[in-house]
């Protein structure tokens, strides 16, 4: 999945509700995504529970949609009566959703609960899974209940390379292939069943199940007592070395460490152990205790995490967007941590690391704000959006709006542009799926990003500082006789925006004369009409038509590379986010029409 953050966020915002029937924490966390994308329902009754994690991809339109409409139909309706039932709600919403032609989708799990009828019984579980999201069930001892899911789960992950969900795909039409040792539907989803994934549902059908892939639930019920505890957990928390057993341990430690149990405390020290596990995803993590009460602390809490990279767009949007989970803006977060790290700062060793990490994080805000200024008041609060506003604004006055722009580990649309443009076979896996990366990546340009290379120092220096648009920065001396990605032209004034890639890693804009143009640009072809197209790619041996092919009928495009041998050329087609190999005699040249073109020289292997 890679790491999109230079640093992970680490704030957990946090939930607690009690009630006759149930006690719930939920904690989620941002961790080193770019953004949180996981949702979740919490629907406490008298009698009966309905309780839901739901983790979106590609986006959180799908995960927030089908959790908000899953709440709306049990407040209109109750609970869903039977197995057809629940199934039947899945997919109307599913439709929902992609009726509304957002983009995204969301695997879902979760878990219908009903209580006994008489005390000390059994509860009743109706356990949904749709995706990889997990349903444990856990025993006071700290033991999990070894059910016939995945890892001893209740739950089992549909994931592509599943002989029976392969075997659906492959029905319906579509294919599983392997992506760097993942399974992918189509080569991209890593899933075989989410709600949306509007374009993994065009084949196949007339039935909602029978797609690709599908928000067909799979069912299954389950008893247990009053002393076990449930647990619905997304991916994040299970993608790195956490195996389920571990979960579970860990949250009956957790709620046997204070004297009334805390649920959202356990589920918050889960989220934590899984990012030291290796995740790198979002992470959420729910877990019912069974039997009403009270559950200790804030209903909603926010435990704001380091501020490591405060000069990174990206980790500040991150950082600010967990806090808004909790209902607080970015300076009333940093208010409480920095109350917080003075907290602990007392009570460190002063010569430990932890101790030496606060000292610096602390030092970040200079003296800090005054001492009257008391803890969470709206004067100290403005003293911390006053530091955020200063910041930015030294920020910009050092060059880094106008001129460089840092963007630390980030995984930035510059950033993932120069990963897949340095990982061809990657970038035909991600553009091919109809991710829009094309779109993504260069800004709708009709042109292709160029490479270039900065002049001499003796050279750049008096050009930038004779540019009335311009202002030096000593750190533009780094990239001196170094290469970069032409983002933009600005014919106006003669400049050009350059990204560097790491270690320089900043934007910065340049006299375009300071600039060696190191790249030809690619050959435009435009495609033939789509039966012509369809019949051409069938005929031939190395070729296989894909409905998606349809959309390049009379697009344009840019030539990336040409096979001579069987005579096929792979183009991108930015205005359809498409790429694709194609028999060379289905596409016309554009250049040819006004003053011949040959086809490029540059040969390279086939994506498969």
């Amino acid at each position: 999945m890679g790491q999109g953050l230079p640093k992970a966020v680490t704030s957990v915002a946090v939930k607690r509700v009690g009630g006759t029937a149930f006690r719930v924490g939920f904690a989620e966390m941002n961790g080193w995504r770019p953004s949180m994308e996981d949702a979740h329902v919490i629907y406490a009754q008298d009698t009966w529970g309905f309780f839901g994690v739901f983790d979106g991809h590609g986006g959180d339109q799908c995960s927030g949609y089908i959790a908000r409409r899953i709440t709306e139909e049990l407040t209109s309706g109750g609970v869903p009566s039977d197995d057809a039932a629940v199934t039947a709600l899945a997919f109307r919403l599913d439709k929902e959703f992609l009726d509304s032609q957002q983009p995204s989708g969301s695997t879902g799990t979760f878990v219908i609960v009903k209580a006994p009828s008489t005390p000390g019984g059994s509860y009743s579980l109706r356990v949904g899974n749709i995706g990889d999201s997990r349903v444990l069930l856990g025993r006071a001892d700290g033991s999990i209940f070894p059910g016939p899911g995945t890892d001893s789960g209740l739950t089992t992950d549909h994931k592509p390379d599943l002989p029976s969900e392969r075997a659906r795909i492959e029905r319906t039409g579509g294919n599983v292939q392997e992506v760097m040792g993942v399974a992918r539907v189509n080569g991209d989803l890593a899933v075989s069943r989410a709600f949306g994934d509007a374009q993994h549902k065009t084949t196949g059908g007339p039935n909602p199940e029978d797609h690709p892939v599908s928000a067909a639930p799979e069912l299954k019920e389950f008893e247990c007592g009053p002393s076990d505890f449930l647990m619905l957990v997304c991916d994040g928390i299970s993608e790195g070395n956490f195996p389920n057993e571990a979960v579970v341990k860990l949250a009956a430690e957790k709620l046997k460490a204070e004297g009334k149990p805390d649920p959202a405390q356990a589920a918050i020290a889960v989220c934590h152990e899984a990012i030291k596990c290796g995740s790198k995803d979002n992470l959420s993590c729910m877990i019912v205790l069974l039997g009403g009460g009270e559950v200790p602390g804030e209903q909603v809490e926010f435990i704001p995490g380091p501020f490591e990279a405060p000069d990174n767009p990206a980790f500040r949007k991150a950082y600010s967007a967990m806090a808004e989970h909790a209902g607080l803006s970015l300076s009333q977060a940093l208010e409480k941590r920095f109350s917080r790290c003075k907290s602990e700062l007392s009570l460190a060793d002063p010569a430990s690391e932890a101790a030496k990490e606060l000292k610096l994080e602390i030092g970040q805000y200079g003296s800090g704000p005054p001492e009257e200024l008391q803890e969470g008041s709206t004067e100290r609060v403005d003293w911390f959006n006053n530091w955020l506003e200063s910041s930015r604004n030294s920020t910009e006055n050092a060059g880094l709006g106008d001129g460089a722009e840092p963007e630390g580990g980030g995984m930035t649309r510059d950033q993932l542009w120069e990963m897949l443009q340095s990982n061809p076979r990657l970038r035909d896996i991600a553009e091919s799926s109809g991710l829009g990366l094309d779109r993504l990546l260069i800004q709708d340009r009709e042109e292709p990003m160029r490479s270039v290379r900065v002049a001499k120092l003796e050279e750049l220096k008096p050009a930038v500082e004779a540019h009335s648009a311009l202002k030096w920065d000593d750190r533009l001396a780094d990239a001196c006789g170094c290469e970069g990605i032409v983002l933009k032209d600005d014919e106006s004034d003669g400049t050009a925006q350059v990204r560097f890639p790491p270690p320089l890693g900043f934007k910065a804009w340049l006299p375009t004369s300071m600039l060696q143009d190191l790249s030809q640009p690619c050959k435009r072809v435009k495609a033939c009409e789509k039966e012509q197209l369809k019949e051409a790619v069938e005929a031939h041996s190395a070729l296989k038509w894909d409905e998606r092919l349809a959309k390049l009928s009379g697009e344009e495009g840019l030539v990336i590379q040409q096979d001579k041998e069987d005579a096929t050329l792979q183009v991108r087609f930015p205005t359809v986010s498409l790429t694709a190999w194609l028999p060379e005699s289905t596409l016309t040249y554009i250049e040819e029409r006004e003053a011949g073109s040959e086809a490029p020289e540059n040969e390279g292997e086939r994506a498969g």
